[in-house]
């Protein structure tokens, strides 16, 4: 049997080949192109959070996270590698596994209950009828990693207590991470995530202490 080809008569075991020549290329590119993407998520890590405790309190102020705001241009799935101050790479092959800002909730979530020593802690949004003592709120004003492979934030962050503003403060952080292990990368920006939930956590038992005490005293 034969089969013509812009008028090129062919057998049937060349159009065989010939058929396989022409879609090998196609499926190959779809699965490679399948199997280059990976996924990554920010945690907290274990062996600075996990301080121990006797028993979580059940009592106590509630303490509500969130919202938690990040720009636009971060707010994306690719992550982001600042090539220059005016200059950003978003790699199409490493992607976050969640939306940025749902993932830094969920990783100063993990933070702030061993720290606090209180399972008594809300997400954003939380329920109407929730009634929250502490909420920390921020911006997240810059979180990446730069060309020479070291991860930075910088956050502008709130307590309020009883809808009034108790804190409003910045804070930095960098570490050294990669600015090509995508790896290395997330382990990097999630030293600088814990550490900030660090300095969040103990700011806030400061303030907590010193409203017990009737002393409204305000951690510098």
């Amino acid at each position: 049997m034969k089969f013509s080809i812009d008028g090129l008569a062919l057998t049937r075991s060349r159009f065989i080949v010939v058929s396989v020549l022409v879609l090998a290329p196609l499926v190959n590119g779809c699965t490679n192109s399948a199997k280059s993407i990976q996924f990554y998520r920010l945690t907290a890590d274990v062996e600075l959070t996990n301080t121990p405790h006797v028993n979580k309190k059940d009592k106590g102020p509630v303490v509500g996270l969130g919202p938690i705001r990040i720009p636009d241009y971060l707010n994306r799935p690719q992550i982001i590698v600042a090539v220059t101050p005016h200059q950003y790479l978003l790699s199409e092959d490493h992607r976050w596994a969640e939306r940025l800002d749902q993932n830094i909730s969920l990783a100063l979530y993990q933070v702030l209950p061993s720290q606090l020593n209180t399972d008594r802690l809300v997400r954003y949004p939380w329920a109407q009828r929730e009634v929250v003592d502490y909420q920390v709120s921020m911006d997240i004003i810059e979180f990446n990693v730069d060309a020479t492979g070291q991860s930075r934030l910088v956050a502008q962050w709130f307590i309020k207590h009883k809808d009034n503003t108790i804190l409003d403060k910045r804070s930095e952080y960098q570490f050294p991470g990669s600015s090509t292990d995508y790896g290395l990368m997330v382990k990097a920006q999630s030293h600088c995530l814990t550490q900030f939930g660090l300095e969040i956590s103990q700011t806030l038992s400061q303030l907590i202490a010193a409203d017990e005490l009737g002393q409204g005293a305000v951690p510098k």
